[in-house]
């Protein structure tokens, strides 16, 4: 089994747990694939999370945090590939918050084996935090979810379109914390409209996101830290999931863990979202080739849904 994210209390403020036990966790749960993302150093000290404030760090804090986890995955990554048990990629989670942050991703890619592709800004205010502050991110840019929607995918395309992601991360994160009220540009409420119907120019920004990761070959993961969150599903939700079968898209698994309890979490969930509601036949994760380049592989899900790895879910 595999997950293409993963978090520790190591080096990440809003994570709980050691790397070295994030990995022998994920080893104990039966893991074959494991994929190390810590964030990528956010670059000015305004984007520093209350306990991140609370630790007294600064953006040089940040950074010599990430080099650290650098040199410490790499090692862990020499010794268990050698072991042979699990398979450990070194990667980082891209902070797509601006044009900034995204080319400093780009020298971040020389040194890892992969990233996870994501946006948790939008116009600087972060959109995944809290509700609050996903409200002061709509107001920042007019007031409407559409609009804010718009800004979230325009960036998220930014993201693609510079760093071509391994992973692409929470495809649809921008609906974590929407709020179920009235939808001034259509005049429905929150439960009476879709995306596709009721706001096509945000579809389209959508159609055109995924129609960019399927022509370079990304994967869209499906991450089940929705489901932790409150959701039904993971990310991205079945009208997002549906479109990226539509255009010929690749799944890959991640479990986004912060710590040990959240490796694998809801995975037969997950499982059940990718057998039953969007019937895949196939499911993809990186690997390393014999000349050591990351390469993307297939799984048949009639044959992963055969694991011994399920039982731990009875």
């Amino acid at each position: 089994m595999h997950s293409h994210h993963s978090h520790s209390g190591d080096y990440i403020s809003h994570a709980e747990g050691q790397l070295e036990e994030m990995v022998l966790t994920a080893k104990k749960n039966g893991f074959t694939h494991f994929c190390l993302t810590e964030h990528m150093p956010r670059l000015d000290d305004m984007y520093l999370y209350p306990e991140e404030i609370d630790k007294k760090y600064t953006k040089l804090d940040l950074g010599e945090n990430f080099e650290r986890y650098l040199a410490h995955a790499r090692k862990i990554q020499a010794r268990e590939n050698a072991l042979g048990d699990i398979k450990i990629l070194v990667g980082y989670e891209v902070e797509g918050i601006d044009d900034a942050h995204i080319e400093a991703a780009n020298l971040i890619s020389e040194r890892t084996d992969m990233c996870v592709g994501s946006v948790h800004y939008v116009n600087h205010i972060p959109i995944d935090f809290n509700a609050d502050l996903w409200l002061k991110a709509r107001e920042s840019v007019g007031g409407t979810s559409r609009e804010l929607y718009k800004e979230y995918f325009e960036l998220q395309y930014r993201v693609l379109k510079t760093l071509k992601p391994a992973v692409v991360g929470h495809f649809d994160l921008i609906r974590l914390f929407d709020v179920k009220d009235h939808d001034p540009t259509t005049g429905k409420d929150f439960h009476a409209r879709t995306i596709q119907q009721d706001w096509p120019d945000v579809w389209s920004l959508i159609v055109r996101n995924v129609n960019f990761v399927v022509e370079y070959g990304g994967l869209f993961e499906i991450n089940g830290a929705a489901i932790r969150k409150g959701w039904e599903t993971p990310y991205p939700q079945t009208d997002i999931a549906q479109e990226i079968i539509r255009q010929g898209g690749k799944f890959s698994l991640s479990d986004d863990s912060h710590t040990y309890a959240q490796i694998g979490l809801n995975y037969h969930k997950v499982w059940d979202y990718i057998v039953n509601t969007l019937h895949l036949e196939t499911i993809y994760h990186l690997d390393f080739d014999p000349t050591g380049a990351v390469t993307v592989v297939e799984d048949k899900t009639s044959e992963l849904s055969l694991l011994s790895f399920w039982a731990q879910y009875k």
